[in-house]
């Protein structure tokens, strides 16, 4: 795995060199701190890895769903088949307030 440069830049860097910048990013697999007023507001990063964070982070919230899931499922006693049937009928009721009909 390939180390990725991280810069710091000024808010005002990336007003007159947004270009230059964007494209610092883009191709040469390097992060942009962006501070104003010496904080750190923002980062650039190329959008493939923009994409990978956001599945990174999906996977996670998923897997703490999943988790919590369980947990409640065990707290009530369910078996695997009877929580199915639960998030069946919630399902359906969720589509239904929201459609105004049971999906077909």
């Amino acid at each position: 795995m390939e180390m990725i440069k991280k810069s710091i830049i000024h808010a005002s860097e990336l007003h007159r060199s947004a270009g230059k910048l964007l494209k610092r990013v883009a191709l040469q697999d390097e992060h942009l701190v962006v501070e104003r007023d010496g904080y750190p507001v923002a980062v650039l990063l190329s959008y493939p890895e923009y994409e990978e964070l956001m599945h990174l982070h999906a996977l996670e919230t998923h897997q703490e769903l999943m988790r919590t899931l369980s947990q409640e499922a065990e707290r009530q006693g369910l078996s695997e088949e009877q929580l199915m049937v639960e998030l069946e009928k919630d399902k359906r009721a969720v589509y239904k307030a929201t459609y105004g009909s049971n999906p077909a």
